[in-house]
């Protein structure tokens, strides 16, 4: 069984040989994959630190309001 994966790796590699404008393509579509996972998780992160900025912010001006709002007057 384990003579398989083994078989079906070496006729991979032996065809890959034959052709190196396939070889070319499979590495570039592997690089191609890892730039845009990179990128994503690069957005993900930027994404999370700009809504945490937004939520300081709200809290920061609800703070704000909080002590700037007018104490109700007595009525005459």
């Amino acid at each position: 069984m384990t003579n398989g994966p083994t078989q079906v790796a070496s006729s991979i590699v032996d065809g890959l040989k034959g052709n190196p404008l396939a070889l070319a393509m499979v590495l570039c579509n592997l690089g191609l994959l890892g730039f845009l996972y990179y990128g994503g998780v690069v957005a993900h992160q930027e994404r999370q630190r700009e809504t945490e900025l937004l939520y300081e912010n709200r809290k920061y001006v609800g703070d704000l309001l909080a002590r700037c709002t007018l104490a109700p007057q007595e009525q005459r």
